[in-house]
């Protein structure tokens, strides 16, 4: 018997894809945990998507039409008021779900009830939903989550479950492309977020995704994410600053003084330091190590044992070799 009230509405866009969502359907309807609806919508599919749908015949599925197509950002907000549910669990229509999915996280939302959100790891399928033996791993530290989310997305969009309270409280999603980033940021804010150490989702990698088709489209709509964040920080939100939270090292016109300065005020505006674990400290030097092999030059071995970023507790024999001999590389070019 289906609840009136279902706890979680798992919710589906879908725009042309008739090859894979019927899947993704069955997967949701093959869950153990059945207090839920399948909350689907068809962003004005010119294929034969809407066709795929409607074999289905369950009282749990609730579909949709737009008239015409309005990119997931609005498609994934008609949530906003539609979604019945505690929980909102999302769902790719071109991945697959495993069976446990669902009865998995609302259990660790109810032993967890201060949680936000929760997402897992993933396995990757190829078009055809075959196995290709790669993963998708996130991080389940919940002290480093919260670090790593100002750098940038730690979670499988497809494997997330939220409160529904939360996902109304935020307004919903924001940004078209970097939607799901800006969204789990914005919360984690605020409340507690978690990874969980499972693979409960088989994403689907194929040509046609969105993260392949607009790779520079994503990595423009990344930077005003990241002025949002260091606003929030009480951080200077320039682009300089934008950029040293996007791909470190990479640019010409930041200075090595620029990213330590940085990291000393991300460091101690962040993680207040009761916080500070040893893997919260390990992550900031490793990310002050990447920026001093690639622009340390000849004081490479100097930068490396920086305060407050060094301590011999979390470095590796193989980062300090590989510091000293980039000096003596350095140091040699120089007197050529």
């Amino acid at each position: 018997m289906i609840s009136s009230s279902p706890r979680v509405t798992v919710l589906m866009t879908a725009f042309n894809t008739e090859k894979y969502i019927g899947e993704a359907i069955q997967s949701i309807l093959n869950q153990s945990y059945t207090q839920f609806e399948l909350l689907i919508i068809n962003d004005a599919s010119t294929d034969n998507t809407l066709r795929e749908i409607e074999k289905f015949k369950d009282n749990r599925i609730s579909v949709l039409n737009n008239t015409t197509n309005k990119g997931v950002v609005i498609s994934r907000n008609r949530a906003l008021t539609e979604a019945r549910g505690e929980f909102i669990a999302i769902m790719d229509s071109d991945d697959i779900a495993v069976p446990n999915r669902l009865a998995s996280l609302v259990d660790k939302f109810d032993e967890n009830p201060h949680l936000a959100l929760i997402g897992t790891h993933a396995r990757i399928i190829d078009s055809d939903g075959n196995l290709t033996g790669a993963t998708y791993n996130v991080e389940t530290n919940p002290k480093l989550l919260p670090i790593l989310l100002f750098f940038g997305n730690s979670f499988a969009h497809s494997s997330v479950m939220m409160k529904s309270s939360v996902f109304r409280e935020f307004g919903g999603y924001r940004i078209p492309l970097s939607e799901d980033y800006d969204l789990f940021f914005r919360i984690s804010t605020k409340y507690p977020v978690l990874n969980i150490n499972e693979y409960f989702l088989l994403y689907r990698e194929h040509p046609q995704g969105i993260s392949k088709k607009y790779a520079v489209e994503l990595e423009n709509q990344i930077m005003p994410i990241k002025g949002a964040i260091l606003k929030i920080l009480g951080l200077p939100s320039a682009l300089k600053y934008q950029k040293m939270l996007t791909h470190p090292f990479e640019w010409s016109d930041i200075t090595i003084d620029d990213y330590k300065d940085f990291y000393i005020q991300l460091f101690d505006r962040v993680i207040p330091e009761t916080e500070r674990s040893i893997e919260v400290k390990k992550f900031i030097f490793e990310k002050w190590y990447d920026v001093i092999m690639k622009n340390g030059g000849r004081n490479t071995v100097i930068l490396f044992f920086s305060k407050p970023f060094f301590s011999w507790g979390h470095i590796t024999f193989k980062q300090f070799r590989r510091v000293f001999k980039r000096s003596i590389k350095n140091i040699l070019k120089k007197q050529k």
